[in-house]
């Protein structure tokens, strides 16, 4: 009926809903006019309610229009009344300031997804539409009549008027605007018993409220509920208004329960129906509320047994149901392919007369871990079958908690059969640890060759230009190692490569590290998410601990063996490349080397790289 997102606000659906709004406060004003002439206070106020639903279901940007709208009937309706211009338009934006403060505090929590039969939304409504926004406006609306003096009689008479008349409103119009907005009407119920409960209802209403001889006010309670257990939130809130409706016009008229007690004024009287209505109001959305929650956890039990046992049925992995400790209570028929065991013959035991020994400790741990709420991984563990000898399973319990306490009541797990994908993993293990060996370790000096170097430096750039993260490169010559060769031999040059790999390995220690042989006497070291200070320090201490050796080397002014390093840092982008990062590196190592080696030079190219 209304415009759906997206539509745009068109001028005869404004129109409409100013003649809901001038059609709610309109009848509003009837019911409570004969309480207004004999000094009582207005029963109930829909027309904010209605509009506070209707924007919960609309767009914020779309608000301003629907609020002037509300603002012009609720200014022309007070004008009517009597009231003046400047006092008309006041109440007016009195009005339009609690739609728009409740409608702005439910709208994150109700828009999305509307259903007030779910205890955040009903408290939500309750505390911001029923209380906290009502409470406002009605403050700033008593001011007019009190002349702005706080706390004087007339003042709070009028806060009073106000904020129980809205907040009543709220409480009967917005959950039934929403009941129906979203379809959640009384489709699941006939019309024929749609129609028969609501005329029992106001039947009973007008009997309860007509006569004025028996303290039967809360008589209409029961029929209340029924009508909210049959229909749910839709019919508690349309029964709750019907009511109010009945009870507000027959109350005014000098009828109903009421006007038992002798000698108490009108506005006494009102408020004892309203308080009926309120306390009537909170005894069904709190029923509704426990109900909905009772049927989506029956709904939910039910889905989870039925899902459970055929997932169990059907599975070839074995399903175990355990106490919290250890106690099998349920084991599903693939045990016996698995195991051997029939089912029945595995309840009641504990895992300790099953799991082999050396397994024991780790699988109480793991389900120690699993009672404490502590995550738990995958254990694989032997498992004895019905001949006697063992197989490789594995397991990955979870706990699960009793749905209706939240405790801890047992636990869940899996088990399957790995037998045949050990033996395999154990064989492709060996074999891949073999020739990744043989494909990625330079074999003189046992760290990474060139291949798993540019292998890695391509991977970690790649990285580095996703993330934005910054990322280092290190080159590294043994100074005057030809000549150390002339003088010493060949074996003696590839222990003392040997020597400066494990100092380069001593200092490159992080996982993400790489120390790599990059060709005859050069190293090389990647640094990810290294600054270039990181960068020096790494290269100050490689340089530190092989001249701490003490490789002798006549042929090097210093005496031992000593190295010269080039680095780079940057923070790659798509248009770069780790190539020239790479030449970078080196030519910062070859200055280095010009310059007198057994030092550190910082490429000079890195921002143009960047």
């Amino acid at each position: 009926m209304f415009m759906e997102e997206g539509e745009k606000p068109l001028f005869r659906q404004l129109v409409l809903l100013a003649l809901l709004l001038a059609s709610l406060s309109g009848a509003a004003s009837l019911i409570s006019s004969e309480s207004w002439r004999a000094g009582g206070v207005t029963l109930v106020w829909p027309s904010n309610g209605f509009l506070i639903g209707y924007l919960l279901c609309t767009q914020k940007r779309r608000w301003p229009v629907y609020l002037a709208v509300g603002a012009i009937v609720d200014c022309c309706l007070n004008f009517a009344l009597g009231n003046s211009g400047w006092l008309s338009a006041y109440l007016a934006g009195c009005n339009m300031l609690e739609v728009a403060v409740a409608s702005t505090l439910l709208y994150p929590t109700i828009a999305p997804r509307p259903d007030l039969t779910r205890r955040d939304q009903l408290g939500r409504l309750m505390l911001y539409g029923m209380v906290l926004a009502p409470a406002i406006a009605a403050m700033l609306a008593s001011l007019a009549y009190s002349k702005g003096r706080l706390f004087t009689r007339d003042q709070l008479f009028q806060f009073q008027t106000w904020f129980i008349a809205d907040a009543l409103g709220v409480a009967t119009m917005t959950p039934l605007y929403l009941s129906f907005k979203h379809r959640k009407g009384y489709t699941s119920r006939s019309l024929l018993e749609v129609i028969g409960l609501f005329l029992l209802l106001m039947a009973v209403s007008l009997f309860v409220f007509w006569q004025t001889r028996l303290p039967l006010l809360f008589f209409v309670l029961p029929f209340l509920l029924l009508l909210g257990v049959r229909l749910g939130l839709a019919g508690s809130a349309a029964g709750l208004l019907l009511v109010a409706v009945i009870g507000g016009m027959l109350t005014t008229a000098h009828r109903g329960p009421v006007w038992l007690a002798k000698d108490i004024p009108l506005s006494t009287r009102d408020l004892t129906f309203q308080f009926f209505i309120g306390v009537s109001m909170l005894v069904l959305y709190i029923l509704e509320v426990l109900i909905a929650e009772s049927n989506r956890l029956q709904l939910n039990l039910r889905a989870s047994e039925s899902r459970f046992r055929l997932l169990a049925e059907s599975s070839r992995d074995v399903i175990v149901l355990m106490a919290l400790e250890g106690e099998r209570h349920y084991v599903s028929p693939a045990v016996v392919e698995v195991l051997g065991w029939q089912p029945e013959e595995m309840l009641g035991g504990s895992f300790r007369q099953t799991v082999h020994p050396e397994d024991a400790p780790h699988f109480a741990q793991l389900l120690q871990d699993c009672r404490e709420g502590k995550p738990t991984g995958v254990l694989a563990y032997r498992c004895r079958t019905k001949g006697g000898d063992y197989r490789w399973l594995e397991t990955n319990p979870r706990l699960y908690r009793d749905p209706l306490t939240g405790e801890p009541a047992g636990i869940v797990s899996v088990i399957r059969d790995i037998a045949d994908r050990k033996t395999a993993e154990e064989e492709l293990s060996r074999a891949f640890r073999m020739v990744e060996n043989l494909a990625s370790i330079d074999g003189l000096t046992g760290i990474a060759n060139r291949r798993r170097f540019d292998e890695t430096l391509d991977r970690e750039w790649r990285r580095a230009q996703r993330e934005g993260t910054e990322l280092s490169v290190v080159m590294l010559d043994v100074d005057h190692f030809k000549l150390f060769n002339d003088l010493y031999g060949h074996l003696r040059g590839d222990d003392c490569l040997r020597q400066i790999a494990d100092s380069v390995r001593e200092v490159a220690t992080y996982v993400a590290d790489l120390p790599a042989r990059y060709g005859g006497e050069e190293f090389a070291v990647i640094l990810p998410h290294t600054s270039r200070s990181g960068a020096l320090k790494v290269c100050t201490r490689i340089l530190c601990t092989v001249r701490s050796r003490h490789i002798v080397h006549e042929g090097n002014p210093h005496g031992v063996v000593t190295v010269s390093a080039g680095c780079v840092t940057l923070v790659p982008n798509d248009s770069s490349s780790y190539v020239a990062m790479l030449q970078a590196a080196d030519s910062a190592l070859y200055r280095a080397k010009a310059l007198g080696r057994n030092r550190i030079e910082v490429a000079e190219m890195d921002a143009q790289l960047n």
